[in-house]
């Protein structure tokens, strides 16, 4: 886990009703758990899984994670298994997330004064236990999941569903969030997203 150089939070324009935060590599640092969980499940499909691979993929949903692997590997998976085990192999794993503290920040800083969301390309059992784990889970008005759109980034469902979920117009919420996919899916929203990759870092050596 490396934080880079503090830059400064940009400020919030004015007319900013609601922020919306991803999850993974946002909110909190859950690579290290990710891996391992993946790394174990996929060793019974007798998948290669190195860190290398995955460090390349950041921000991919599940689903498309493990089609890249089987493009590389010509291995087929079945991914309602692979959902299921590595939830569960997960939860084994939660010491080692860590928070983000820019984003940290800057949730806590708009807790009580702005509508606060989650809309993550995860599970929502894993993307529940990430957000317990590093304390913010009770501050959020809405969790919005893979299974509640059915379709991950860069395609913005998921944003779309936090959005109506918390009431607000697309046009005035702020999001963030740390990969390509991720900054399409908001910005094809409709919405405001700064890209977190700047300020912060994860750092393999610590999977």
């Amino acid at each position: 886990m490396t934080s880079l150089p503090v830059l400064g939070i940009p400020p919030l324009d004015a007319d900013v009703q609601a922020i919306i935060f991803d999850c993974d590599g946002t909110l909190a640092d859950t690579f290290g758990a990710h891996y391992r969980a993946f790394r174990e499940v996929l060793a019974d499909y007798k998948a290669s899984f190195e860190a290398e691979f995955y460090l390349a993929r950041l921000g991919l949903s599940r689903y498309q994670l493990l089609q890249a692997l089987s493009d590389a590997q010509g291995i087929r998976f079945d991914d309602a298994d692979v959902a299921r085990r590595t939830a569960a192999v997960f939860n084994k794993h939660l010491a080692a997330i860590r928070p983000i503290p820019y984003t940290h920040d800057i949730l806590r800083s708009q807790y009580g004064r702005l509508k606060l969301g989650v809309a993550s390309g995860g599970q929502r059992d894993i993307v529940e236990a990430t957000l317990t784990t590093v304390g913010v889970l009770d501050r959020l008005d809405t969790v919005v999941t893979i299974e509640d759109a059915g379709v991950g980034k860069p395609a913005p469902d998921l944003y779309l569903i936090a959005a109506d979920r918390l009431g607000v117009a697309p046009r005035f919420i702020q999001t963030y969030e740390d990969s390509d996919e991720g900054v399409e899916s908001a910005t094809r929203a409709g919405m405001r997203v700064i890209d977190i990759r700047p300020y912060y870092r994860t750092d393999p050596a610590n999977w």
